[in-house]
């Protein structure tokens, strides 16, 4: 299995350039530990940091991420990249992916975070 803690870094250091803060920042959520068991969580708070003063424009690029990637809002970076396929059967419910697999996935929404906050 991949490892987790790699692309919650990532998201870590994006969100320590949101904050201008360093780890542990903005009352714990910039944490790669946190961020891995809660990835959607951590990115929709900077996304709604940014929010608070952007412009209409920014603000529905914002809306859109926040919509398109919703249904991810319950799963971590280890959830997410235990998907080998599309597809996996989790507490007795097919769950499928866009992406061909787990990591297509969180890469996906990494670099759509990345537009948005324009890291």
């Amino acid at each position: 299995m991949l490892n987790g803690q790699t692309y919650a870094i990532e998201i870590e250091h994006i969100l320590c350039r949101i904050f201008s803060c360093e780890r542990f920042g903005f009352g714990g959520i910039v944490n790669s530990d946190f961020i891995r068991q809660h990835p959607y969580t951590a990115m929709v708070c900077g996304l709604a940091y940014i929010a608070a003063t952007a412009d209409n424009a920014r603000r529905n690029e914002i809306e859109t991420f926040i919509s398109n990637f919703s249904f991810y809002s319950d799963m971590s970076i280890d959830t997410l990249l235990s998907f080998e396929t599309s597809e996996k059967v989790i507490d007795g419910i097919t769950i499928q992916l866009e992406e061909d697999n787990g990591q297509q996935t969180v890469e996906k929404i990494i670099v759509e975070f990345r537009k948005v906050v324009k890291d």
